[in-house]
């Protein structure tokens, strides 16, 4: 478990408009929606590689492990 220093909690609430507490009870829907509240757009997780980013973000980005609709519907009518 992580702790946060309370200059950093108070920087933090104040720049996503949330206490920490409600931010860490949000499922994976709340944050998307959070976002898009935040910014006015949507989340997009792109499958191909920035080969810059490999070993730095996401593991599933960098195994090539993300699944996405395109590739759902074309494995759905294959069928």
């Amino acid at each position: 478990m992580f702790t946060i220093g309370e200059e950093a909690r108070k920087n933090l609430e104040m720049h996503i408009g949330l206490p920490l507490e409600q931010i860490s009870d949000l499922g994976i829907q709340g944050e998307i929606a959070l976002v898009k509240a935040k910014t006015g757009k949507t989340l997009q997780f792109k499958k191909n590689n920035d080969p810059r980013k490999i070993g730095r973000g996401s593991p599933l980005l960098a195994l090539n492990r993300i699944t996405t609709i395109e590739d759902i519907n074309a494995k759905i009518d294959a069928l």
